[in-house]
Order: C-alpha cells, then sequence, then structure tokens
C-alpha cells in the first residue's frame, strides 16, 4: 500500500514564498501572493498574484496543472479567499479542481475575512494546515497588513549619515555619502514600495531621481512635499 507523501513540505512554501516575492510592490492594494501544487513530491502548476484584478495565485497555479490538481497539494503564502471580489473567490477553485491538502503561511489579516477561507475547505472535506512559514509571509506583506488592519501606511525612512553625524557637505554641494552596497540595498526597498517621497529642499538642491534601478523591477510613484 503507497502512504501519502509528506505533508507540509516547507520546500514547497519556500517556493511559493520566492514567487511571491515576484509580484512584491506590483499588487497593491492586494498582497504579494505565491503558490505551488505540488502532487508525488514534486511541482506540477505554480504562479503568483501580478496585479490587482488579475488572477490571484492559487488560480494561476491551478491552471498551469490542470488535471494534475486532482488529489495533488496546495501550498499558498495567504489563506485563499473565500470573496467575489475583482475575481472570483479561490476556494471555489480549488474545491472544482479537487486539491486534497492545502497549506498556507498566515491567514488573511483582514478581520472581516480572516479564517473564512480555511473554514470554507476544512467543511469541504479538505486537510488544511496553517502556519507554514507564517514569519517569511507575514515580513513579505508587512506593507498590507499594516494597512487592512488600521488603515494607516508602512513607511520606511532612509536617512545617509556621515560619521561625523552630518547629512551634506559643508558647502551644500551633492555627494555620496552612503556606499555602493547601502544604494544597492536602498534600490531594491524601492522596487517593492509603493511611492519614494521627499521634500522640497531635498529635491531642488540634490534633483534625486527616486527611482529603483533594480534589472526589471518596478518603479514607485515618485512624491515630493
Amino acid at each position: 500500500m503507497t502512504s501519502r507523501p509528506e505533508f507540509p513540505v516547507a520546500g514547497f512554501m519556500r517556493r511559493a514564498l520566492r514567487l511571491a516575492r515576484k509580484g512584491a510592490g506590483r499588487t497593491a492594494p492586494n498582497p504579494a501572493v505565491g503558490a505551488v501544487v505540488a502532487r508525488g513530491g514534486r511541482v506540477v502548476g505554480e504562479g503568483y498574484h501580478r496585479a490587482a484584478g488579475l488572477p490571484h495565485a492559487e488560480i494561476e497555479a491551478l491552471r498551469r496543472a490542470g488535471g494534475a490538481a486532482r488529489g495533488a497539494d496546495l501550498y499558498v503564502t495567504l489563506e485563499p479567499c473565500d470573496h467575489r471580489g475583482r475575481t472570483g473567490p479561490c476556494t471555489a477553485a480549488i474545491l472544482a479542481a479537487g486539491i486534497a491538502r492545502v497549506a498556507f503561511a498566515m491567514e488573511d489579516p483582514n478581520p472581516a475575512v480572516s479564517g473564512r477561507g480555511a473554514r470554507r475547505l476544512r467543511d469541504a472535506g479538505l486537510a488544511v494546515h496553517r502556519g507554514l512559514m507564517e514569519a517569511e509571509a507575514r515580513e513579505l506583506n508587512r506593507g498590507f497588513c499594516r494597512w487592512v488592519v488600521t488603515g494607516k501606511p508602512f513607511v520606511t525612512l532612509k536617512l545617509a549619515v556621515s560619521l561625523d553625524g552630518q547629512i551634506a557637505a559643508a558647502g551644500g554641494d551633492s555627494r555620496w555619502i552612503t556606499g555602493e552596497a547601502a544604494r544597492g540595498r536602498v534600490h531594491r526597498m524601492r522596487s517593492v514600495a509603493d511611492a519614494v517621497l521627499v521634500g522640497g529642499e531635498t529635491a531642488r538642491r540634490d534633483d534625486p531621481m527616486l527611482t529603483a534601478r533594480v534589472p526589471g523591477g518596478h518603479e514607485p510613484r515618485r512624491v515630493i512635499l
């Protein structure tokens, strides 16, 4: 008698998180989500949410899996939705595809819908596992989590300061304070942000580009106060 494969498997959720990061910065007001369909210890379908209004990660993964989804396991970085918005509920698609087991990293932080997707799937007889790599999933969508719970944005303050505590040369001329590694990190941070904001004086003196110079990366909105 053949036993069922191990469940859940962290490697498949790790892959789903990598997929989700491809959509980071592009999905607002939705979260970045990745999904993997696994059967017999191998991936048979995968996908991620690319932008608001486009198919959710689960739908992308199920489409790619096709008939192989029946009896398979689904790994998704966020609890599957059970409500209709700009797209239909993912729970209905999961049930229609014949998925047997679902593992999701974190519950939907929206208190109006949190837990509904998991309950719908369990009530239909699916095995559901919550919390696999939850910390990583929350870190990926920390901006979304703050906004949906508090209505406030997640703000990251970036400050370049010299060793003697200065932010500019004595003459006011513009020059690099941070090194290449720090500038590279800032560009990566910008590529997953909705907007970059600076004061008017900084814009007048430095004329910064405020772009995310990451190949193929998302460009945030530029805001000057």
